[in-house]
């Protein structure tokens, strides 16, 4: 499988701790790669580095064009934080920040993809947590990138819940032809979820 991004002799440093050194990793089309570890492992830092929102490292990290072909947010990130919404933006006007040019009816289309077609013009403050989990997924859709960033976006929701979103990752992923790289600390999650699994 030809890789979308290729990490070779990783050291990052933050102070004189190590958090990597000669890491290496490949990240392959179209693949959900879970992330496990221990907390302080790394998991969210190398997230980071991938995502070009850390520049302080040592080696090399190649990026395919194909990711940042046409999409002006090339690796969108859902995170654990559900207040990541701007709270005087209602949910459309949320979702249409990151991504202008999709109409309406495009937007509701992604909300209806979640869920949350029929709570489009509330504002965060009217969401539940799992609520607003399901806007951070459909607005990092939107960005129409190739990759996916998803970092212990679960973690705070029922079973229930998380399991019917885990389903429905899975199946954008599929669809989509999306690769996903999906932090958890949950073995369980892990295994239901990944194509294959790596831990720090």
């Amino acid at each position: 499988m030809e890789p979308l991004i290729s990490i070779n002799n990783l050291t990052k440093r933050f102070g004189s701790e190590k958090v990597f050194e000669g890491f290496k990793l490949e990240i392959f089309r179209d693949e959900i790669l879970v992330i496990m570890g221990a907390s302080g492992s790394g998991k969210s830092t190398l997230l980071n580095l991938i995502a070009e929102l850390d520049h302080d490292y040592e080696g090399e990290i190649w990026r395919s064009t194909d990711i940042s072909e046409g999409v002006s947010i090339p690796y969108p990130m859902v995170f654990q934080e559900t207040e990541s919404l701007l709270p005087w933006l209602n949910v459309i006007e949320n979702i249409r920040l990151v991504a202008p040019g999709l109409t309406g009816d495009q937007i509701i289309s992604l909300l209806k993809e979640v869920e949350m077609a029929d709570d489009s013009h509330k504002y965060p403050r009217e969401l539940s947590g799992g609520m607003k989990q399901r806007v951070g997924i459909a607005r990092a859709l939107a960005c129409r990138s190739r990759m996916l960033l998803m970092d212990e976006p679960f973690a705070s929701l029922d079973e229930e819940l998380r399991l019917k979103l885990q389903d429905l990752i899975r199946a954008i992923k599929v669809r989509d032809e999306l690769t996903v790289v999906f932090v958890t600390h949950d073995q369980t999650e892990a295994e239901r979820l990944g194509d294959r699994i790596i831990k720090l």
